[in-house]
């Protein structure tokens, strides 16, 4: 068995591997205030794998036991913030993909107001770890609306309908803890991460099949938060 040392030195190293999203997202900022859309979405991108295998590896390490002077939640919450949300936002801003004037100012305080319900409500997460609203995935919002580039009438839609559905009681999924198809849902999120980063890459030009790829994986995700939807619905009738 390891030593305690041994396991002290495990838990804060797991605080640290959690703490580098401060400098992607610091990173990422520049990168956007520098006119570097791709370069911000692969820190963000960096980001994004760092939150979703730190929670695991906080578990197995105990962090709560062997590094309880920092709360390893409420800095993975600040973290998920800025790379989830307010960054993205600002994004969404900056590329006047929210329109102009005081409309795009009015959609970029709704997300940033409608994310704060999210990460305070103690009842975000269900007993099978899926999400109940939106979770606040903003990251995976704009970049979709960059790619698809569909306008800001549709951006500004899709906006005030995501932003609303923070309080509805709609299962969103939580790709990496769910265990209901959770071969299947691994496997579609790592084709998805890789299916948008090609398309980071290759814009404004996308060749055709990783579109679909991309797609499909990204359907495949949002299906499953609707199965479970309709399941829970059906339970309580």
């Amino acid at each position: 068995m390891p030593s305690r040392r041994t396991r002290v030195i495990a838990a804060w190293a797991v605080h640290a591997f959690t703490l580098t999203g401060v400098i992607w997202a610091t990173l990422a900022l520049l990168a956007l205030f520098d006119d570097e859309p791709r370069l911000m979405w692969l820190y963000l991108g960096i980001a994004l794998v760092v939150d979703g295998v730190d929670g695991t590896l906080a578990r197995k390490a105990e962090v709560r036991t062997y590094a309880p002077n920092v709360d390893g939640v409420i800095l993975d919450s600040i973290i998920d913030y800025l790379t989830w949300t307010l960054i993205p936002a600002l994004f969404l801003f900056r590329e006047g993909l929210l329109d102009d004037g005081a409309a795009a100012l009015i959609l970029l305080l709704l997300i940033n107001v409608s994310s704060m319900f999210c990460y305070a409500n103690t009842k975000m997460k269900t007993g099978d770890y899926y999400f109940l609203g939106f979770p606040a995935a903003w990251n995976v919002v704009a970049l979709g609306l960059w790619l698809l580039g569909a306008g800001a009438l549709f951006n500004a839609v899709v906006v005030v309908v995501l932003s609303l559905l923070t309080w509805a009681p709609i299962a969103f999924v939580h790709p990496l803890r769910v265990a209901r198809f959770r071969a299947i849902m691994l496997i579609a999120t790592a084709v998805w991460i890789i299916a948008s980063a090609a398309l980071v890459v290759l814009y404004p030009i996308a060749e055709p099949w990783t579109v679909v790829v991309w797609l499909a994986s990204g359907a495949w995700v949002i299906l499953t938060g609707v199965i479970r939807t309709v399941a829970a619905t059906r339970a309580l009738r």
